[in-house]
């Protein structure tokens, strides 16, 4: 387990939040492949995605496995006329992660926004900053490791 991992679990224990190391018997880039390699039904997957809008500014948006991110939604909800998912050099420059491994829970300094679908499944589970691994924890205490702001930003 890397650093990364090892910070989320810290951070979990401190609040008190029941949680899961799933370990993933292969690399989990994708929701696809996380519940390819794990059995977990996709809707339990959170995707968490790095955008960047046209003004600079980033944001992180989960939603569950299935669902993609309603662009227009997206440019309403940060003011901007585009956005754009970051590429590998700038997630790395920008969070301590590499593409497959971003895990929320420890994400610093880039607002979140929560699709309210993922509440939809009794547990999540989500990268763990490690491409081997993934945490689980219920959907109820996602308020109290991810300061994030739900909103209605995803379309199946």
């Amino acid at each position: 387990m890397n650093d990364n991992i090892i910070r989320v679990v810290k951070k979990l224990k401190k609040l008190n939040i029941p949680y899961r190391i799933i370990e993933l018997g292969g690399t989990g880039r994708t929701s696809q492949d996380v519940a390819r390699l794990t059995n977990i039904n996709l809707r339990e997957v959170c995707k968490t995605l790095i955008v960047r809008a046209d003004n600079d500014t980033m944001a992180v948006v989960i939603l569950p496995g299935p669902f993609k991110i309603d662009n227009k939604k997206l440019k309403e909800l940060l003011k901007t006329k585009n956005t754009r998912f970051l590429n590998e050099d700038e997630l790395k420059q920008n969070t301590p992660f590499s593409p497959g491994e971003v895990c929320p829970i420890i994400i610093e300094k880039i607002p979140i926004y929560i699709d309210k679908r993922v509440f939809d499944t009794k547990k999540v589970n989500f990268g763990s900053g490690d491409l081997y691994f993934g945490i689980e924890i219920n959907s109820n205490d996602i308020n109290k490791c991810i300061k994030g702001e739900v909103v209605d930003i995803a379309v199946e």
